[in-house]
């Protein structure tokens, strides 16, 4: 894992790492505080976090960043940081393939499903959260005694569904694709996308007339040029 340049995002449900080895950037996913990682010395590392932060993992607190480092205007001091950063990140790379400025939405298909508003300034213009697809399955079984949690393997195509595991998969999926359409309907602007849901959605969307684009690491790619800047 060690390399020229290494990127940590602590996430509610999984750590996202970013790796710089012979210049070229790898990206992978763990589980929280896997064990090939537990004890060893991170103090070099760039970090951020929205999770809890195990006591174990010796992060260096000079190298965290903080939403006083993202370079968007307008951000609520308890925004998460991992939005403010694909924001960043988004905005960015829009700015550097339009000749013209334009906002932009930016969701990220995690734990919770962020959408988030940025003007064509820069500057932070609201959002909102829903639960992602798999805490909406797990809080129907939590709060429901006939329900179990599913386990994803297959995406129900059709809107009715006969068995009752495929009928929360497709509610829950529809759910997220309605607020999506919804949001571009309303702004007619581009969406930025990325998140561990990102894949199932974009495969929902693909027959839809809408401007997305999915840039699966948002979040680390605005680590990196936050800490490089």
């Amino acid at each position: 894992m060690y390399s020229e340049a290494n990127y940590l995002m602590i996430g509610n449900t999984r750590w996202h790492w970013a790796s710089k080895i012979k210049e070229e950037w790898k990206y992978f996913h763990t589980s929280p505080n896997p064990v090939e990682f537990q004890n060893k010395d991170f103090s070099q590392i760039c970090w951020g976090s929205v999770g809890q932060l195990p006591e174990n993992i010796k992060l260096c607190p000079s190298k965290k960043i903080k939403l006083d480092d993202v370079p968007l205007s307008n951000l609520p001091s308890n925004l998460g940081i991992d939005r403010a950063l694909a924001s960043w990140s988004a905005f960015q790379k829009q700015s550097s393939l339009r000749s013209q400025k334009q906002g932009l939405i930016v969701i990220d298909a995690g734990t919770i499903l962020s959408i988030t508003k940025i003007t064509k300034k820069g500057e932070f213009a609201g959002g909102q959260l829903i639960s992602g697809l798999k805490l909406q399955l797990s809080s129907m079984s939590n709060g429901a005694l006939n329900l179990e949690n599913p386990i994803i393997t297959t995406i129900p195509k059709e809107t009715f569904q006969y068995e009752t595991n495929n009928a929360m998969i497709r509610g829950s999926i529809n759910g997220l694709i309605g607020l999506i359409l919804q949001v571009f309907q309303e702004t007619k602007l581009p969406i930025w996308l990325c998140g561990g849901d990102a894949p199932i959605i974009l495969n929902e969307l693909k027959n839809k007339d809408i401007d997305i684009k999915y840039y699966p690491n948002l979040v680390l790619e605005g680590m990196i040029d936050i800490d490089k800047a």
